[in-house]
């Protein structure tokens, strides 16, 4: 009798020593699986870069390694190394939404689900940064006859990223769309040109001082207009023909913008979160683009294949882990919030 006893007494305990290191894993996959956004329905921090974090980076990297070296059509041309997955791993790009979410025309972008998400396969992130790395390289390289290259970048969703495409398509020398898409800015390009044909002159008239000219209450109203014209044409204001192709961070935002570019036959380019339709894309990166960081990373390696096109510096390609700066988001009351850039 005391025999049974102990044994049902070693049963329960083992039990409850399953159930909490349950618990542990997890705790563990939903701390791991934090998404950087300020649009997603949970803001959890990033997965802090641990020793063992990276240990995992590490491994997965290397099956990675494996896969391609096994197959390496899959990627077209020789592999190269463009990011670590530590890094993307950092950002994380390989955290999809909640399943509710889903786009099951993401499925083969799916590795596995972990708590509520789903988690993207970053074998396949890795193989389609390579292929749209190689495509924007030719692409450039074949139509670069001007100081600006034939690629469009729209970002239009929060402050961050706004800035940031305006600052790497500047840094690319390409055209960007920061400030919402304007229907008719493909499909009815010669009216699009007027208006900003229209811009263009206003700016000559500030800067030629011809503004003074008017009275008061005019100057006040072509300003008013020039300001205007500014937030939606500033990024294509000598974009004199339509673009070869469009990168997009939002394809389900910027889905006007997509139908415009396939009437056109104009290739699209863009980061897919898993409730994104793949369908609608030439080039589907999967990746988290409701992390700030990860389209900030990713949108960089975008255009240093622009700038490498063009022989200019890269920023983001081939460089050491602690040499890419990250934005990170200091969590304060809404207006207090501020954006510094870490280095780790």
């Amino acid at each position: 009798m005391p025999k049974k006893v102990e044994a049902k007494v070693g049963s329960v305990e083992n039990k409850t020593t399953v159930k909490a290191e349950n618990n542990e894993i997890k705790k563990t996959s939903l701390k791991s699986a934090n998404i950087d956004s300020t649009d997603s329905e949970k803001k959890p921090e990033s997965a802090p870069a641990t020793s063992s974090y990276k240990e995992k980076a590490a491994e997965i990297e290397n099956n990675i390694m494996l896969k391609i070296n096994a197959n390496p059509a899959i990627i077209g041309k020789p592999y190269r190394k463009l990011i670590s997955v530590n890094k993307l791993m950092e950002t994380g790009a390989h955290i999809g939404l909640t399943s509710k979410k889903w786009n099951p025309k993401m499925k083969p972008y799916i590795y596995t689900k972990k708590g509520s998400n789903h988690i993207i396969d970053l074998l396949q992130t890795v193989i389609s940064l390579n292929k749209v790395y190689n495509f924007i390289f030719d692409l450039v390289k074949k139509n670069n006859t001007s100081d600006s290259s034939p690629i469009l970048i729209v970002g239009t969703r929060g402050k961050i990223i706004k800035n940031h495409v305006k600052d790497q398509a500047k840094r690319a020398h390409c055209f960007y769309i920061n400030e919402r898409w304007l229907g008719g800015t493909l499909t009815n390009f010669k009216t699009i040109t007027n208006s900003v044909n229209r811009f263009n002159n206003l700016i000559l008239m500030h800067k030629n001082g011809e503004i003074e000219k008017y009275n008061k209450k005019e100057r006040g109203e072509i300003k008013k207009q020039t300001e205007k014209y500014a937030k939606f044409f500033s990024g294509i204001r000598t974009m004199k023909e339509l673009p070869k192709a469009l990168i997009l961070t939002d394809p389900e935002k910027e889905m006007i913008a997509i139908k415009e570019a396939k009437k056109l036959d104009i290739p699209v380019i863009a980061i897919c979160n898993t409730n994104a339709n793949p369908d609608l894309v030439d080039y589907v990166i999967p990746a988290n683009n409701y992390s700030i960081k990860s389209v900030y990373l990713l949108i960089g390696i975008l255009c240093d294949a622009i700038a490498e096109a063009k022989g200019l510096p890269k920023q983001f390609v081939e460089k050491k882990d602690e040499e890419i700066l990250l934005p990170e988001i200091i969590k304060r009351k809404p207006e207090q919030r501020k954006v510094v850039f870490h280095q780790k």
